[in-house]
Protein backbone atom coordinates (compact mmCIF):
# COMPACT_ATOMS: atom_id res chain seq x y z
CA UNK A 1 0.00 0.00 0.00
CA UNK A 2 1.32 3.46 -0.86
CA UNK A 3 1.71 5.52 2.29
CA UNK A 4 -0.13 8.50 0.77
CA UNK A 5 -3.08 6.13 0.48
CA UNK A 6 -2.68 5.09 4.11
CA UNK A 7 -5.99 5.59 5.97
CA UNK A 8 -4.34 8.06 8.38
CA UNK A 9 -2.89 10.11 5.52
CA UNK A 10 -6.24 10.09 3.69
CA UNK A 11 -8.06 11.14 6.88
CA UNK A 12 -5.49 13.92 7.39
CA UNK A 13 -6.00 15.27 3.86
CA UNK A 14 -9.79 15.05 4.27
CA UNK A 15 -9.52 17.08 7.51
CA UNK A 16 -7.49 19.72 5.68
CA UNK A 17 -10.07 19.76 2.87
CA UNK A 18 -12.91 20.29 5.38
CA UNK A 19 -11.04 23.13 7.06
CA UNK A 20 -10.18 24.67 3.68
CA UNK A 21 -13.79 24.67 2.45
CA UNK A 22 -13.96 28.48 2.74
CA UNK A 23 -10.81 29.03 0.66
CA UNK A 24 -11.05 29.84 -3.03
CA UNK A 25 -11.24 26.58 -5.02
CA UNK A 26 -7.89 27.21 -6.75
CA UNK A 27 -6.16 27.92 -3.44
CA UNK A 28 -7.75 24.88 -1.75
CA UNK A 29 -6.68 22.56 -4.59
CA UNK A 30 -3.16 24.00 -4.54
CA UNK A 31 -2.92 23.51 -0.77
CA UNK A 32 -4.11 19.88 -0.96
CA UNK A 33 -1.74 19.12 -3.85
CA UNK A 34 1.20 20.61 -1.91
CA UNK A 35 0.36 18.59 1.21
CA UNK A 36 -0.05 15.40 -0.80
CA UNK A 37 3.35 16.01 -2.37
CA UNK A 38 4.92 16.71 1.05
CA UNK A 39 3.49 13.47 2.42
CA UNK A 40 4.72 11.49 -0.59
CA UNK A 41 8.21 12.99 -0.34
CA UNK A 42 8.37 12.40 3.42
CA UNK A 43 7.37 8.76 2.99
CA UNK A 44 9.82 8.33 0.08
CA UNK A 45 12.69 9.64 2.23
CA UNK A 46 11.74 7.56 5.25
CA UNK A 47 9.25 4.79 4.53
CA UNK A 48 6.56 4.52 7.17
CA UNK A 49 5.89 0.94 8.09
CA UNK A 50 3.43 1.32 10.95
CA UNK A 51 0.83 3.76 12.21
CA UNK A 52 3.20 5.47 14.65
CA UNK A 53 5.58 6.36 11.84
CA UNK A 54 2.70 7.67 9.67
CA UNK A 55 1.41 9.72 12.62
CA UNK A 56 4.91 11.13 13.18
CA UNK A 57 5.12 12.31 9.55
CA UNK A 58 1.65 13.88 9.72
CA UNK A 59 2.45 15.53 13.07
CA UNK A 60 5.52 17.15 11.51
CA UNK A 61 3.29 18.68 8.82
CA UNK A 62 1.13 20.31 11.47
CA UNK A 63 -2.46 20.62 12.56
CA UNK A 64 -4.93 20.95 9.63
CA UNK A 65 -6.52 24.05 11.23
CA UNK A 66 -3.15 25.75 11.57
CA UNK A 67 -2.20 24.91 7.99
CA UNK A 68 -5.45 26.34 6.62
CA UNK A 69 -5.25 29.42 8.88
CA UNK A 70 -1.77 30.11 7.52
CA UNK A 71 -3.01 29.65 3.94
CA UNK A 72 -5.92 31.99 4.64
CA UNK A 73 -3.74 34.86 5.94
CA UNK A 74 -2.95 36.38 2.55
CA UNK A 75 -6.31 35.68 0.99
CA UNK A 76 -9.22 38.09 0.89
CA UNK A 77 -12.52 36.35 1.37
CA UNK A 78 -15.37 37.77 -0.68
CA UNK A 79 -18.62 37.81 1.26
CA UNK A 80 -21.40 35.83 -0.33
CA UNK A 81 -23.80 37.88 -2.42
CA UNK A 82 -27.35 37.88 -1.09
CA UNK A 83 -30.32 37.43 -3.39
CA UNK A 84 -31.47 40.96 -2.51
CA UNK A 85 -28.14 42.47 -3.50
CA UNK A 86 -28.16 40.68 -6.83
CA UNK A 87 -31.78 41.53 -7.69
CA UNK A 88 -32.17 45.05 -6.25
CA UNK A 89 -30.43 46.88 -9.13
CA UNK A 90 -32.45 44.85 -11.63
CA UNK A 91 -35.64 46.10 -10.00
CA UNK A 92 -34.62 49.64 -9.06
CA UNK A 93 -33.26 50.71 -12.44
CA UNK A 94 -36.49 50.29 -14.47
CA UNK A 95 -38.69 51.30 -11.51
CA UNK A 96 -36.78 54.60 -11.26
CA UNK A 97 -38.27 55.82 -14.53
CA UNK A 98 -41.75 54.71 -13.53
CA UNK A 99 -41.45 56.40 -10.13
CA UNK A 100 -40.15 59.51 -11.87
CA UNK A 101 -43.47 59.80 -13.68
CA UNK A 102 -45.21 59.89 -10.30
CA UNK A 103 -42.69 61.62 -8.05
CA UNK A 104 -39.41 63.10 -9.26
CA UNK A 105 -37.65 62.73 -5.92
CA UNK A 106 -38.53 59.04 -5.56
CA UNK A 107 -37.47 58.39 -9.14
CA UNK A 108 -34.12 60.05 -8.53
CA UNK A 109 -33.54 58.16 -5.28
CA UNK A 110 -34.41 54.83 -6.93
CA UNK A 111 -32.05 55.56 -9.82
CA UNK A 112 -29.14 56.50 -7.55
CA UNK A 113 -29.73 53.49 -5.28
CA UNK A 114 -29.91 51.15 -8.28
CA UNK A 115 -26.64 52.44 -9.75
CA UNK A 116 -24.85 52.30 -6.37
CA UNK A 117 -26.01 48.72 -5.76
CA UNK A 118 -25.04 47.78 -9.30
CA UNK A 119 -21.46 49.02 -8.81
CA UNK A 120 -21.22 47.46 -5.33
CA UNK A 121 -22.19 44.01 -6.59
CA UNK A 122 -19.17 41.76 -7.19
CA UNK A 123 -20.83 39.37 -9.63
CA UNK A 124 -20.98 41.66 -12.68
CA UNK A 125 -17.99 42.62 -14.77
CA UNK A 126 -16.96 46.23 -15.18
CA UNK A 127 -18.32 46.17 -18.73
CA UNK A 128 -21.72 44.99 -17.48
CA UNK A 129 -21.77 47.74 -14.86
CA UNK A 130 -20.97 50.40 -17.47
CA UNK A 131 -23.77 49.11 -19.72
CA UNK A 132 -26.21 49.13 -16.78
CA UNK A 133 -25.19 52.65 -15.79
CA UNK A 134 -25.43 53.96 -19.35
CA UNK A 135 -28.91 52.47 -19.64
CA UNK A 136 -30.03 54.64 -16.71
CA UNK A 137 -29.17 57.85 -18.59
CA UNK A 138 -32.71 58.15 -20.01
CA UNK A 139 -34.03 58.30 -16.44
CA UNK A 140 -32.58 61.70 -15.38
CA UNK A 141 -33.26 63.12 -18.86
CA UNK A 142 -36.86 61.96 -18.59
CA UNK A 143 -37.16 63.26 -15.02
CA UNK A 144 -36.09 66.74 -16.13
CA UNK A 145 -38.41 66.53 -19.13
CA UNK A 146 -41.27 65.38 -16.93
CA UNK A 147 -40.68 68.27 -14.54
CA UNK A 148 -40.75 70.84 -17.37
CA UNK A 149 -43.73 69.23 -19.12
CA UNK A 150 -45.73 68.90 -15.92
CA UNK A 151 -44.95 72.51 -14.97
CA UNK A 152 -46.05 73.91 -18.33
CA UNK A 153 -48.90 71.66 -19.44
CA UNK A 154 -50.12 69.92 -16.31
CA UNK A 155 -49.49 66.51 -14.76
CA UNK A 156 -51.79 64.51 -17.10
CA UNK A 157 -50.32 65.56 -20.44
CA UNK A 158 -50.04 62.71 -23.00
CA UNK A 159 -46.53 63.93 -23.82
CA UNK A 160 -45.41 62.60 -20.45
CA UNK A 161 -45.88 59.06 -21.71
CA UNK A 162 -43.28 59.66 -24.43
CA UNK A 163 -40.83 60.66 -21.68
CA UNK A 164 -41.70 57.94 -19.18
CA UNK A 165 -41.65 55.05 -21.69
CA UNK A 166 -37.93 55.22 -22.59
CA UNK A 167 -37.01 55.88 -18.97
CA UNK A 168 -38.63 52.54 -18.10
CA UNK A 169 -37.99 50.44 -21.21
CA UNK A 170 -34.26 51.14 -21.66
CA UNK A 171 -33.37 50.34 -18.01
CA UNK A 172 -35.70 47.31 -18.18
CA UNK A 173 -33.77 46.01 -21.20
CA UNK A 174 -30.52 46.62 -19.30
CA UNK A 175 -31.94 44.71 -16.32
CA UNK A 176 -32.65 41.72 -18.54
CA UNK A 177 -29.09 41.94 -19.91
CA UNK A 178 -27.63 42.18 -16.37
CA UNK A 179 -29.74 39.26 -15.19
CA UNK A 180 -28.41 37.08 -18.00
CA UNK A 181 -24.84 38.31 -17.49
CA UNK A 182 -25.08 37.57 -13.76
CA UNK A 183 -26.27 34.05 -14.45
CA UNK A 184 -23.41 33.50 -16.90
CA UNK A 185 -20.88 34.73 -14.32
CA UNK A 186 -22.25 32.47 -11.57
CA UNK A 187 -22.30 29.33 -13.71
Amino acid sequence: MKTVEHPLAVAYLEAVAREAATLAPERRNELLADLTEHIAVAFAEQPACNEEEVKAVLDRLGDPRTIVATAREGETIAPPVSKWHSHAPLILLPVAGLLGGVNLVLGGIAMIAGVVLLWAAPHWSRRDKIIGTAATLPVPIALVGIAFTAATTGPLDPGLLTLVAPSVLVPAAASVYLFRAGRRMSS
